[in-house]
């Protein structure tokens, strides 16, 4: 067996589950690739994080280890595993290198890494992969915008529901509709308010004549309080005519 000892890193972020990025997946790719290796297997390091900063706590738990000796070397399934910015990839690595710990990267393991050829592919691949990722996200960025022009998102203010058309398994067409019960308690709250009641005073009326509020904790309904008036009282006006429109 030989004496290389090495850690692996496994990072998945909200989503990637199911797109090939398991934790269980990239663990039997590196489990097999070590074995094929004949490395030995140190320690294992799981993040469920996004990689857009070296932030992440078993990432620096790994790199404390590094500095200690604890591995020789740093298994990953991909470089962006490690990292999704080229020059935190790069400055990590070459930190590592400092304290003898090599980067592994099973989807370039034909390429060595720390040849001038290989670091050129590396940093080519690594910054090809941040600029796609970036005009991803411009264009998700304007898609989301563009919708949210003609659909309602967040939730619904006080006094309406939220409905949508259901497609399948998605929601399209999303929008406001009055909610009548609710509209008869903002009726109920302006009248009070034009009679110089305090938004305290209206809370209390309303707890009183047992008005239920949206909010239920633990099985039962929430009091009404004065913060919560004010905010239904003085939020702006929604113009349901206006969001058709658009």
């Amino acid at each position: 067996m030989s004496k290389y000892r090495a850690a692996f890193y496994i990072r998945v972020s909200t989503g990637e589950q199911t797109k090939g990025y398991s934790l269980e997946g990239q663990k039997d790719i590196l489990n097999a690739w070590a074995m094929e290796m004949e490395w030995k297997w140190v320690k294992t390091y799981y993040d469920e994080a996004s990689a857009k900063d070296t932030k992440r706590k078993k990432f620096q738990e790994m790199i404390t280890d590094a500095k200690n000796g604890l591995f020789d070397g740093i298994c990953i399934v991909d470089s962006d595993r490690f990292s999704r910015s080229t020059k935190d990839l790069l400055t990590v690595m070459d930190d590592l290198l400092a304290y003898s710990v090599k980067l592994h990267i099973h989807n370039l393991q034909h390429i060595d890494i720390y040849s001038e050829q290989g670091r050129f592919t590396l940093t080519n691949l690594a910054a090809f992969s941040e600029f796609f990722r970036g005009q991803l996200a411009t264009k998700i960025r304007a898609g989301v915008k563009q919708k949210m022009k003609k659909e309602w998102f967040g939730q619904a203010p006080y006094g309406y529901s939220i409905v949508s058309d259901a497609e399948g398994s998605r929601k399209k067409n999303t929008h406001l509709v009055v909610n009548p019960t609710e509209q008869e308690v903002l009726t109920q709250m302006r009248t009070l308010k034009n009679q110089d009641k305090s938004y305290s005073e209206i809370a209390a009326i309303l707890n009183k004549n047992s008005v239920p509020t949206r909010l239920q904790r633990n099985g039962n309904t929430c009091s009404w309080h004065a913060c919560t008036v004010r905010n239904i009282l003085t939020r702006p006006q929604v113009d349901l005519k206006k969001k058709k429109e658009l």
